[in-house]
């Protein structure tokens, strides 16, 4: 996660066009689920990044953001109990990861993996999961914090705002109530959206998380 902020930084900088960060949840009735992962720079950004790209960026970044993903499916592999671990990219600017898990515990293992932080057992989880309620933490204030230490390397903090984080979180049943007013309902009820600019979830007070009945 270091490594990927640290890219991210670099493309903002090279690329005209905007980046969109997709954290995808599916949740079955069983609580077991699917979460999919993407950082899409669009088909201008990954013409951009393959043609410009080292003028910009030094080679070895460039060959990181080419392995992300699968250096994240690779961290994914040493949780116990995740299954369908794949990574892909393609010359089009999109970068993605998925697994599945068999319960939010699995789940939450996972997220700490990817921060590469060891989760003790009073720290919080990233996602609180009943029958019919899903809680979600919001980590912004720890995105924050981890971000300061690499401010000194994005000169102009408006170009974050081309940086949009998208949260999307599928149920088995309709959703009848949450708590974050950003958030919006699917046409059909059963997806809850949240979306911002890097911008604002690093320079604000923004809260990404969420308490959904459903």
């Amino acid at each position: 996660m270091k490594k990927s902020f640290f890219i991210l930084l670099c493309l903002v900088t090279l690329l005209s066009s905007c980046i969109e960060i997709v954290e995808e949840v599916t949740i079955n009735s069983n609580k077991s689920g699917t979460v999919n992962i993407s950082m899409d720079l669009g088909t201008l950004g990954g013409l951009a990044l393959k043609n410009m790209g080292e003028k910009y960026v030094p080679k070895s970044t460039l060959e990181l953001l080419n392995k992300l993903p699968e250096t994240m499916a690779e961290m994914l592999k040493e949780v116990n109990g995740l299954s369908n671990i794949k990574s892909a990219s393609n010359k089009n600017g999109l970068y993605m990861v998925r697994f599945d898990f068999e319960n939010v515990k699995q789940l939450n293992q996972a997220v700490y993996k990817l921060f590469q932080i060891k989760k003790r057992f009073y720290e919080p989880n990233y996602i609180r999961l009943t029958s019919h309620k899903l809680i979600k933490k919001n980590y912004a204030p720890l995105l924050r914090i981890f971000a300061k230490k690499y401010e000194d390397q994005l000169g102009d903090k408006n170009l974050l705002q081309k940086v949009y984080y998208k949260s999307l979180i599928h149920f088995p049943n309709e959703a009848t109530r949450f708590t974050n007013k950003n958030a919006s309902l699917s046409a059909n009820s059963k997806t809850v959206e949240y979306k911002c600019t890097l911008q604002e979830l690093l320079t604000s007070k923004v809260n990404i998380g969420n308490k959904i009945k459903y």
